[in-house]
């Protein structure tokens, strides 16, 4: 029976792996609002989604989602005013969003405005150089914020700025080598910042380019997939870059892809869970990312997801500095011996949370189904992560 138990044990686990390998969806509370061309950045650990537009007015309304309770807050508007298409990145305890266009007024913008979630408040900051414009890409690497391309009136940019916080100025950078657009998205990871895919002048895009800004220089990188695209989806994981969705002139596209730096392709993940993905907003809180409203094929969403990367082998043996929790399987508790209490997080086989605590000595499990659940010793940016099986 012990032998027969331990065997089926190994099946579920080696199934559920496979399963698990490309990463998961799964679909939290909705956003309180329908809107599609928000922006959105992560401060310690939440999301904030701010501005957009819900076919019939812009806002200027911003809200913060905690990932640990599922819920939603709305805070302060952002006071520069209703918008759709603005940008947003984020740097250490603060978040900024800046351009974006107001159809109904026929106003483009060129303001930044840093938002302090402890506050509650927003501040202005040094405007960005360029014309004003909107749906632009904005990322931060080491403390300074980047941001680049766009349109105004016909106009499409492929310049790049770079903003210092704690000087609050602006200065010009290279260049995006590839034609000015429009609707393309960026990202960040292991250092440099990456641009593509997007419109311009009816035509779309999927070639992609790496900056380095030590180098202050620009180079061209894998294309995406099969299929030009704009108004994508990018975020970054773990320091690894992923990027999905989009419409090309009249295909709405829901597959997804990460990004392997060393070997400069693309690894296809989970696709998106609807038949459309694009023209919403989506936020990364470093160990998950979250996917806001859009417009499908219609109506607006509101609809809120939750993407749960694959666990990689190489954090099969994570815990190599770090005594292994035993027994596995377990009924009731995972023993470990550490030298001081750490915060923990339990995830089930489809990547959501399901316990949270502090531990030193035990992690009580009693509550779980049977099942495949994933132990994450530490913060967000150190941890150890190990498999465990529950039996009943």
């Amino acid at each position: 029976m012990i032998m027969m138990r331990s065997l089926a044990s190994t099946l579920f686990f080696a199934f559920a792996l496979a399963a698990f390998a490309q990463g998961t969806w799964t679909q939290v509370t909705s956003h309180p609002s329908q809107w599609y061309a928000q922006a959105s950045f992560s401060v310690g650990g939440k999301g904030y989604v701010c501005t957009g537009y819900n076919a019939s007015q812009n806002t200027a309304r911003l809200w913060e989602y905690e990932p640990a309770t599922d819920a939603w807050t709305e805070k302060a508007p952002l006071p520069g005013g209703a918008r759709q298409y603005a940008s947003a990145f984020a740097i250490g305890d603060t978040g900024y969003v800046m351009c974006g266009w107001n159809n109904s007024t026929s106003t483009d913008y060129n303001d930044l405005w840093a938002y302090h979630p402890a506050t509650d408040t927003w501040v202005q900051k040094a405007s960005l150089p360029g014309p004003p414009r909107s749906a632009g890409v904005a990322f931060s690497i080491d403390g300074i914020g980047f941001y680049g391309t766009g349109a105004a009136n016909a106009t499409w940019y492929n310049d790049l700025y770079a903003f210092d916080p704690t000087t609050n100025t602006w200065e010009q950078k290279a260049n995006f080598p590839g034609n000015g657009r429009r609707w393309a998205v960026g990202f960040a990871a292991e250092g440099k910042g990456y641009i593509g895919t997007g419109e311009s002048s009816g035509v779309r895009y999927r070639d992609f380019y790496a900056y380095d800004p030590a180098a202050n220089t620009w180079e061209q990188r894998a294309m995406l997939g099969n299929t030009n695209r704009r108004q994508a989806y990018a975020f970054t994981i773990n320091d690894q870059g992923y990027v999905g969705g989009g419409v090309d002139f009249v295909e709405n596209w829901n597959d997804f892809h990460r990004y392997d730096v060393a070997a400069n392709a693309w690894v296809p993940v989970s696709s998106f869970p609807l038949a459309a993905c694009k023209n919403g907003t989506c936020f990364s809180t470093g160990e998950e990312a979250f996917i806001v409203g859009g417009n499908g094929q219609a109506p607006v969403l509101s609809h809120t997801w939750r993407f749960s990367p694959a666990i990689s082998t190489g954090l099969l043996n994570a815990f190599e500095h770090t005594p292994t929790p035993y027994p596995n399987p377990t009924r009731d508790h995972l023993y470990i011996d550490l030298a001081q209490v750490q915060p923990y997080t339990v995830l089930d086989a489809v990547g959501a949370v399901v316990a949270r605590g502090t531990a030193q000595r035990s992690v009580d499990v009693s509550a779980l189904a049977s099942g495949l659940y994933t132990l994450r010793l530490g913060g967000a940016t150190s941890h150890s992560t190990v498999r465990f099986v529950v039996e009943r």
